[in-house]
């Protein structure tokens, strides 16, 4: 019979774990165990106590501990003050138009990379025309600007602002009707720009539009959009809007909308209303920054 060691020991509880499993030395522990009394001993002792420390084990996970009342106490009213108080800066985000605007940025991504082609492809011509039209345009100018000296009118700052708000309008009606809009009314405006566009083909080029083009706003517009009355504002604001979803302004109203001071705009052709027309609502600080900034309601209408 031969002394049995804490090596020994350490042997035999490797062998009853199963890491000697599929190894030469797992047969040397299995022939001392049915050999000697010692080691058939100790296997025993701690196959036994191998056993219960598993069954005690099972017994601590069987049931779950309580939590403490006073931690409990202050979970429950974190938990409800969170529900009827939330932060004041968390943000309610709409999934639908996050999946638009990113939808909208990969267009203008695309539409940018062919138009950076197409330059690198046409340079050569391109630089041709540009040097012809800008001789043009000198010519047309020389003709065109009258001789202050002489007498005549000069040209003012702020019509040449007019002008280009015009442009960005593409010589769109403006009007101040003042009316206070709501969602289901936002389509009357439509009947408005078809009733407009009907007048103006009957008068053709040798009458004058009832309604203000777009290098004039009406004499009445609410104190909050009197911004939006300068013309390059209101060109700032038209320009950003047709950038962000394409198409031509065709009406502009300054109004309100749900009780508040409100530039309503009706856009044709735009990219996300195919075949009807587009009806944005934005507030007084449209056009800040170059973009759009102040949109309050998007809708289509025939």
């Amino acid at each position: 019979m031969t002394a049995f060691s804490e090596a020994d020991l350490d042997r035999l509880a490797d062998f009853v774990g199963g890491a000697l499993d599929g190894t030469p030395e797992a047969d040397d522990v299995r022939h001392l165990v049915t050999t000697e009394t010692s080691w058939a001993e100790a296997y025993t002792m701690l196959v036994s106590a191998d056993a219960a420390m598993r069954d005690e084990l099972h017994a601590l996970g069987a049931e779950a501990l309580p939590v403490p009342l006073n931690v409990q106490q202050r979970l429950d009213a974190a938990l409800a003050s969170a529900v009827a108080a939330p932060p004041a800066d968390a943000s309610v985000v709409d999934l639908a138009r996050a999946r638009e605007a990113r939808k909208r940025r990969r267009m203008r991504w695309t539409a940018g990379l062919a138009a950076a082609a197409a330059m690198i492809v046409c340079a050569g011509v391109g630089a041709q025309v540009l040097r012809q039209n800008s001789a043009d345009r000198e010519d047309r100018s020389s003709s065109a600007v009258p001789n202050v000296a002489a007498g005549g009118p000069e040209r003012s700052t702020a019509t040449a602002a007019g002008d280009s708000a015009a442009g960005a309008s593409g010589d769109s009606p403006i009007i101040s009707s003042g009316r206070d809009y709501a969602p289901g009314t936002l389509g009357d405006l439509t009947g408005t720009v078809t009733k407009t566009q009907s007048r103006n083909a009957l008068q053709g080029d040798g009458g004058a539009s009832t309604a203000d083009n777009g290098a004039k706003a009406p004499a009445s517009v609410p104190g909050p959009l009197a911004r939006l009355a300068e013309p390059a504002a209101r060109a700032a604001c038209l320009a950003a809007i047709t950038r962000e979803y394409g198409g031509q302004v065709a009406l502009v109203d300054y109004a309100a909308f749900e009780g508040q001071p409100a530039l309503v705009v009706v856009v044709e052709g735009s990219r996300t209303a195919v075949g009807k027309r587009l009806v944005i609502v934005v507030g007084p600080t449209c056009g800040i920054g170059g973009a759009i900034a102040d949109e309050r309601y998007r809708a289509t209408a025939p």
